[in-house]
């Protein structure tokens, strides 16, 4: 009786152990459950915020068109927008203007304003410390034929890791990371300074980096580059013309090819957070004729 009495009671401990370890179980998996679902749901309320705010530059951008063709860095656009509280997060962004970089989709043709292209390419890529000789290759990637310039390369180059040339523009810059001979610290020092744009596209004098300005004039120092820069912040060119009279007056020593005082090509940038989820998203909006800027291409992670 004592020993049944005793199993009875070891039964009834191993039981209870078991259901203690079950309701443990069940309310760990629970509350991982509760932490998948909040964070899913979380990360898509970051994505719906980063999506607007992509909007958010589309409606700026639509605004700033009515107020005429120049575009200069004392615009309401060209000001980011700061973190902004929402209900249990924020978003942020800056709109960049896309025409302030060199476009490398411009190097593709073979008129003379694609040779302007390449030399001006050359030039930025020798001041980023990066080789010139790879505005050949570029050039050979974005045309349209398959025939490779004298340090270029075309599908016989790419063909042993069983690549090919796109022959046609790229869409983002990053595009460039399968280039022959393009390494990812040479992407990264030009980034800031080129764009993938239609190769039609022109650099605006009012809004150029100070690299893109010093491709662009070569005969130039640094300190008459700075001088640019602080004129268009007092007063923005209002023509190509009337940056030519303010910065080379009497004299015809200036290329004005492939520039503008406009833009249509802005770079969007978004940072949404909410709750512990943080997703970023990155547009090119184009201002081209339309009803209103139209989303070119918009990644979001």
């Amino acid at each position: 009786m004592r020993r049944q009495r005793g199993a009875a009671l070891i039964v009834a401990m191993l039981v209870a152990a078991i259901a203690a370890a079950v309701a443990t179980t069940l309310t760990v998996e629970s509350s991982r459950w509760q932490a998948l679902v909040e964070g899913r749901r979380d990360h898509a309320r970051a994505v719906s915020l980063a999506a607007a705010g992509v909007q958010w530059a589309r409606q700026v951008l639509a605004d700033d068109a009515m107020h005429g063709p120049v575009d200069h860095l004392a615009e309401p656009w060209a000001f980011p927008l700061p973190a902004t509280p929402v209900d249990g997060g924020s978003v942020e962004g800056r709109i960049d203007d896309a025409q302030a970089r060199l476009n490398v989709n411009a190097a593709g043709g073979i008129d003379a304003n694609a040779a302007m292209a390449r030399l001006r390419l050359a030039r930025l890529f020798t001041r980023d410390g990066v080789d010139a000789a790879l505005v050949d290759p570029i050039a050979d990637y974005v045309d349209a034929d398959d025939v490779p310039r004298e340090r270029g390369a075309e599908d016989a180059a790419y063909a042993p890791a069983g690549g090919a040339t796109p022959n046609a523009p790229i869409v983002r810059v990053g595009e460039l990371a399968a280039v022959k001979g393009m390494t990812p610290a040479a992407l990264a020092r030009l980034a800031p300074d080129i764009a993938a744009l239609p190769p039609d596209a022109p650099v605006n004098l009012n809004t150029a980096t100070p690299n893109v300005l010093a491709a662009l004039l070569p005969s130039l120092d640094a300190d008459a580059i700075a001088g640019i820069v602080a004129a268009r912040r007092e007063r923005p060119y209002a023509s190509v013309d009337d940056f030519v009279a303010r910065t080379a007056p009497g004299t015809s020593a200036i290329e004005t090819n492939g520039l503008a005082v406009g833009s249509r090509h802005f770079l969007v940038s978004v940072r949404a957070r909410q709750g512990q989820a943080i997703v970023r998203a990155e547009a090119l909006i184009a201002r081209d004729g339309g009803p209103a800027p139209r989303v070119v291409w918009q990644v979001i992670d």
